[in-house]
């Protein structure tokens, strides 16, 4: 059976000879790092679900291309069910992590993505990257590899093209062509569980002109292939658990996003492992394949996280003994009808999903786009509105060590408490775990806004399809008003 256990995921990360640096100073030992252990750990928490059978047939699926049983995240989404079972495991896993899974996540945006423009490259252009495309799928399947997804180019110079910038390194691109394969240089930029990946598939972020050839390329390396270089991400909690005890993390766990940049200093790719290469054409099909299905991914996560917003505003106010007051039940409506409208719309988009010529589905380009737009509005609105609840606490609690200080660990005890009832503990890690998924410690504003496209991306989609439509709207209002017929 194509499934492994946690346990087979963390020894295969052992065994990587990653080269990554975090915070000044080169990892050694990548699965007890304290910014990586914790993704990891909620990874691992997918391979340890995917195993149980209270969780059969929703985060797990048949492939027809091994026979067998497989996770999820690694199914190519042939029927139009798998889009709807795709978004609701995506809210579900963040109800028990509250984190990111990008390692496996992205899995499902990339597998499918390539599947289906290898197909529509070799239905055009006679190539041969289809098959080769199976052959990874077939592998990554049987061994039940997480496998993550790299888009974002560093993009240098915003206002110039890939192929006029004043540095070429600006986006990845192909700097060698060898009989038996390429050697590409540049780099990837904030690639979720990038290092914790077994596997990663590189797609380009853009559609490309003629003569932007080299930076039409698709592949798959091991996350750990000589010449790749991870630095992980710093945002400011990331810092604090490197000093602060468990009390203090808010999400202690799970709670860091595990990305990193990744630089491709001349790496070699074999050519069985390449998908694309030359065929700046398809290029633009390939980014929209991948970004349809990563807003779908996107628009379930957050609808997660913002389950968990209102679960900590709700308790937090509890705690502050205001939670049944009339205010705060309508600031939580507000906050669930905005998070509810975005879910809509993402759903709207599986059930208008289409299907590409390869036999893979994908939602809907106006609603999906409208579900993520939405969604961003949602969690940084959410933020306000949890924030305005908990108080000023949020952002200023004492740190565990000075709890358990001899001397003023009672005075904090006994000024910091608010219901009688509560323990004074259990207010200030509730108001960390705030802390955290507000964004005042961690990274999802930041990473709901720009992942899976920045939100003026989703705005373009929205306006072509207005624009393509309102010529209809205004014809039928005059014909309504009587000055058309």
């Amino acid at each position: 059976m194509a499934l492994r256990t946690k346990q087979a995921y963390f020894d295969s990360v052992k065994q990587l000879k990653t080269e990554l640096y975090a915070l000044g100073e080169k990892v050694n030992d990548l699965s007890a790092h304290p910014c990586f252990r914790p993704p990891l750990e909620a990874i691992g928490l997918v391979y340890e679900l995917s195993g149980q059978k209270d969780y059969e047939g929703a985060l797990t699926a048949h492939s027809p291309f091994i026979n067998d049983k497989v996770n999820r995240f690694a199914h190519i989404m042939l029927e139009q069910d798998d889009l709807a079972k795709r978004f609701r495991i995506a809210r579900f896993m963040v109800h028990k992590h509250g984190a990111c899974i990008g390692a496996r996540c992205v899995s499902t945006s990339s597998l499918n993505a390539v599947f289906a423009a290898t197909y529509d490259i070799d239905r055009e252009m006679g190539t041969a990257y289809h098959d080769r495309f199976l052959d990874f799928l077939k592998f990554a399947q049987k061994n039940d590899l997480a496998v993550c997804g790299a888009m974002m180019d560093v993009k240098g110079d915003r206002s110039l093209s890939p192929g006029h910038q004043p540095d070429p390194d600006a986006y990845l691109h192909v700097v060698e062509r060898r009989r038996n394969g390429i050697v590409v240089r540049g780099a990837k930029a904030s690639i979720s569980g990038a290092a914790i990946a077994n596997e990663i598939i590189v797609v380009p972020c853009t559609a490309l002109q003629p003569g932007e050839e080299d930076y039409a390329v698709c592949f798959a390396v091991p996350s750990d292939a000589p010449g790749i270089i991870h630095v992980a991400e710093a945002p400011a909690p990331n810092v604090r658990r490197l000093a602060g005890e468990e009390m203090d993390f808010g999400n202690a766990r799970y709670g860091t996003h595990g990305s990193t940049h990744v630089i491709f200093q001349d790496v070699f790719v074999p050519e069985e492992r390449i998908f694309m290469c030359g065929e700046q054409k398809f290029a633009g099909a390939l980014v929209n394949y991948f970004a349809l299905l990563q807003r779908l991914a996107t628009s379930g996560c957050k609808t997660g996280h913002r389950d968990l917003l209102i679960g900590s505003a709700a308790v937090i106010a509890d705690y502050n003994g205001i939670g049944n007051a009339r205010h705060i039940r309508e600031k939580l409506t507000d906050l669930y009808f905005q998070s509810e409208l975005s879910a809509g719309c993402a759903l709207a988009s599986v059930y208008s999903a289409r299907k590409s010529p390869s036999g893979v589905f994908f939602p809907d380009p106006l609603y999906i786009n409208l579900a993520k737009l939405q969604g961003v509005k949602a969690i940084w609105d959410g933020n306000f509105i949890t924030a305005d609840i908990a108080g000023g606490l949020v952002c200023t609690p004492p740190t565990a060590r000075d709890i358990r200080d001899e001397k003023i660990g009672k005075l904090l005890t006994k000024y910091f408490k608010g219901r009688k009832d509560v323990p004074t503990e259990h207010r200030i890690r509730m108001m960390r775990l705030v802390e955290y998924l507000s964004g005042q410690g961690s990274v999802v504003p930041i990473e709901s806004t720009h992942g899976a496209g920045s939100p003026q991306a989703q705005r373009i989609v929205i306006q072509n399809a207005l624009m393509g439509a309102i010529e209809r709207f205004k014809k039928d209002v005059k014909v309504m008003a009587g000055i058309e017929t």
